[in-house]
């Protein structure tokens, strides 16, 4: 079962919990303390996301080819000296509330979320079987989401105690709460084993054939099962060579696409607090349900997005929801600049969320499922290099909304997004996972069939060589 792969149940425990620690004190806490103690800078905002996200990328390239040269889990264990460093110096540094301090922390623990998340990443795909991927990756997108609306629910818990207002007392509680939340998260981070990358999958293998082999008992051997036999074998190798050159273009497509998607969210994600604590007037506890609703919607939204997407294909799922989603964007500004109802303007701004992130599976599998496995490491490098673009932009965004304000900005990001959209349309014309996981089949059914039709012509001519030398019935 896949679920019983000690691998994968191990990472989905690191993810919820380290989601749920970071949602706590950096998914809109963070941003809202920064903006109070720097007399309300954006450019502030935007420099320190800036630097945790530079710190990832220059971290997680040398991870990623050190895990794909040595071990995995051995980048993941050096990274927990980074974490935990990371922790103790993001403490001080509220504790003592100085900037610059809080951006040496936070930067560290984008260095440790940069090699932990490329070594961990890959090894959960070394884990998974192929044609399995996306349900694995929607599962922990599934966990990922719950995580993220845990810690949400304790700052509401907190602020309700604290009296639920903006002050800089307040967000300092809460932020150093979530680093309490994150050593369980980091100790986690301990199980993971490369030795035991390919628990789980025997068990898929073996029943996979016991139902193929219930198919393939009618055998017969001879020359015309041969030929016959060359033929499918030729016409599975130009249709490999095909796959192959198309495999080379797809990784670099949905990267392109990533990572313009990356530098648009990264413009506006740190921003959306802000507005709704300084534009909208929002409470505390009324930002944090917004950041309790939008997970739980995605857990739903990310596995109705994977059942389309068995039949309609992955990157056509994805454009689709996501183009609900930039639409949804549009929407929520025109409410907001025609002094509509908050109520209205919350609801399309939960529907441009959950709909912009819930198919991060889909794409993600569509990748690893072309990339060979000595490769993975690299690849996942550029996943941080997305999440590079995302925090980097933070710093484009900041400057933005001084120029331009925060709805211009908001704008910006739309526009982006849809134009990160274009390269999936390339990829319209894959098959989906249900068609690929019958050509596996297929493919697993003719190797099988071969490999019993020699044995059974080899059995009869080595029944016909004995009958020649020895009478059919011996006399007693």
């Amino acid at each position: 079962m896949l679920f019983n792969s000690h691998n994968v149940r191990s990472y989905l425990i690191f993810t919820g919990l380290a989601f749920a620690a970071r949602s706590l004190w950096s998914q809109s806490v963070l941003a809202a303390y920064v903006y109070i103690t720097e007399s309300e800078s954006p450019t502030a905002v935007g420099n320190l996301t800036g630097a945790m996200g530079l710190a990832q990328v220059l971290a997680s390239f040398p991870a990623g080819i050190v895990a794909d040269k040595y071990r995995r889990d051995s980048v993941i264990k050096a990274s927990l000296v980074v974490g935990f460093g990371s922790l103790i110096v993001t403490s001080c540094a509220v504790w003592s509330s100085n900037y610059y301090l809080l951006l040496s922390g936070t930067s560290m623990y984008g260095a440790f979320y940069g090699m932990a998340y490329t070594s961990g990443e890959a090894l959960l795909s070394d884990s998974t079987p192929d044609g399995s991927r996306s349900k694995v990756l929607t599962r922990k997108q599934q966990v990922q989401s719950f995580g993220t609306c845990l810690g949400p629910l304790v700052a509401v818990a907190m602020f309700a105690g604290l009296g639920n207002e903006w002050t800089e007392e307040d967000c300092e509680w809460v932020i150093l709460a979530g680093q309490g939340v994150c050593v369980p998260a980091l100790i986690s981070l301990c199980r993971l084993d490369d030795d035991r990358a390919g628990e789980g999958q025997e068990e898929e293998e073996e029943e996979e054939g016991e139902v193929e082999g219930e198919d393939l008992l009618d055998v017969t051997g001879g020359e015309g099962a041969e030929g016959k036999e060359e033929e499918e074998e030729e016409e599975e190798g130009e249709s490999d060579d095909k796959e192959e050159v198309r495999n080379r273009r797809v990784p670099i497509i949905i990267a392109t696409s990533d990572l313009i998607s990356g530098l648009a969210s990264g413009m506006s994600i740190r921003f959306f607090p802000i507005f709704f604590y300084d534009n909208l007037g929002l409470s505390p506890i009324v930002v944090q349900c917004l950041y309790i609703i939008s997970p739980l919607i995605i857990i739903y939204l990310s596995r109705l997005a994977r059942r389309i997407s068995l039949s309609r294909g992955r990157c056509q799922t994805a454009c689709l929801f996501k183009w609900v989603g930039i639409t949804s964007m549009g929407f929520m500004l025109l409410s907001y600049d025609r002094n509509c109802s908050v109520y209205l303007t919350l609801f399309l701004y939960v529907l441009r969320t959950t709909t912009m992130n819930c198919t991060k599976a889909l794409t993600s599998s569509q990748l690893y499922d072309c990339v060979k496995k000595s490769e993975r490491g690299r690849f996942t490098f550029l996943e941080s290099v997305n999440m590079f673009s995302w925090s980097g932009s933070a710093a484009v965004g900041g400057y933005l909304v001084g120029e331009i304000g925060i709805v211009g900005n908001f704008l910006v990001t739309g526009t982006m997004q849809l134009a990160a959209t274009m390269p999936l349309l390339a990829l319209f014309g894959l098959p989906s996972e249900g068609e690929q996981a019958e050509r596996r089949r297929g493919s697993s059914g003719r190797r099988r069939r071969k490999r019993r039709t020699g044995n059974s012509a080899k059995g009869w001519r080595e029944g016909e060589g004995r009958g020649l030398s020895e009478p059919l019935i011996k006399n007693p």
